[in-house]
């Protein structure tokens, strides 16, 4: 884990919005990404979490401008995303690539193994021979676990499992050698008995390539045994951030405890714990006014839908936005607490 507190901001978000325009009959925008300041620490594993439709994989993609910037900004030491023209977006995401959570779907069926991660050294022009293409190829195949690479380089990806297939994306992304890996949800439609695997890898990875990592995951559990920094999303904006430590071992916002309550532990002789939250995550385009957790907030009071809160420090690192952050006092359950923290 890297010292924290003396890393450099490698990535800087600040103000981002990203808003798509249902249709043209209709004036409002659905605000995926609402305002989001954010901070990627050079050599640390950050985990962005929140439920489905909390806005987490609009937010990774804009860090690529992989989805269209609003207004704000991401910068990259002094290259700010959001104003380079298309002829430097390609040199920029040399330094930044992908692991979707369907390798199958972001595959070209019809090309080889060998094909698919030559691909981005092809499109760079990273390699000055076949021979180098290949030495590279079989590198990366091997360092994700594929061996005999060359044996499954002359593969297509309906003849790999679903765990090979993934390993077979990871390798097109570090081939490149990047300094941001971003991998959205890419366990999540994996077996668990892989899962593991999988997530060794990334920080195996991550440690001998000394990248920076940003891991998509709606699943807590997953972001505890990775991360170094969490960051939770809700409707479009960050309400928590810190320390994996500080966010799953003492939430301060309703919202995280709610999702770590919610953390299942093999205990038979807990009782399911009582969330005290109302209904799912609700629609992105009627964000409510105010706090946008508070319709579905047991802690909610009236002055929760007058204004919006900022995320205020609660802790060294640990900022939360909800205005009775200096009133409540959440902890997870207590078998809980003692699972994570032992």
């Amino acid at each position: 884990m890297p010292e924290l507190a003396a890393a450099p901001a490698f990535v800087t978000v600040r103000d981002l919005n990203v808003h798509f325009k249902r249709s043209r009959r209709v004036g409002d925008a659905v605000r995926a990404v609402d305002g989001v300041d954010l901070d990627i620490l050079a050599g640390e594993t950050l985990c962005i979490v929140g439920e489905s439709g909390s806005g987490k994989t609009t937010l990774v993609r804009a860090i690529g401008h992989l989805a269209p910037i609003t207004s704000g900004s991401v910068r990259f030491g002094e290259l700010d995303v959001a104003q380079l023209p298309r002829s430097e977006l390609r040199a920029m995401r040399r330094r930044v690539q992908y692991v979707f959570q369907d390798p199958f779907e972001s595959f070209d069926r019809r090309q080889s193994i060998f094909s698919i991660v030559a691909q981005p050294l092809r499109v760079h022009k990273l390699a000055a021979s076949r021979a180098e293409l290949e030495t590279r190829v079989h590198e990366a195949l091997e360092e994700c676990g594929l061996e005999p690479a060359g044996e499954f380089a002359k593969l297509y990806p309906h003849q790999l499992s679903g765990g090979q297939r993934q390993r077979v994306s990871i390798a097109a992304a570090i081939v490149l050698r990047p300094e941001l890996l971003i991998a959205d949800e890419p366990v999540s439609m994996l077996d668990v008995s892989v899962r593991s695997e999988i997530l060794a890898l990334f920080v195996r990875l991550k440690e001998s390539h000394r990248m920076t990592l940003v891991f998509v995951t709606h699943d807590l559990s997953v972001a505890w045994e990775i991360a170094d920094r969490i960051a939770v999303m809700y409707l479009g904006k960050v309400v928590e951030e810190g320390s994996a430590d500080q966010v799953i071992g003492r939430p301060a916002n309703p919202y995280t405890h709610a999702l770590v309550t919610a953390i299942p532990v093999p205990d038979p002789h807990d009782e399911p714990p009582e969330l005290g939250v109302r209904g799912d995550i609700g629609d992105i385009v009627g964000i409510p006014a105010g706090c946008r957790f508070h319709p579905r907030c047991p802690y909610a009071e009236d002055r929760c839908s007058g204004a919006v809160p900022p995320l205020a420090e609660v802790g060294k690192g640990h900022r939360s936005a909800c205005v009775r952050n200096d009133e409540l006092d959440l902890q997870p359950p207590h078998s809980l607490a003692g699972d994570l923290t032992t």
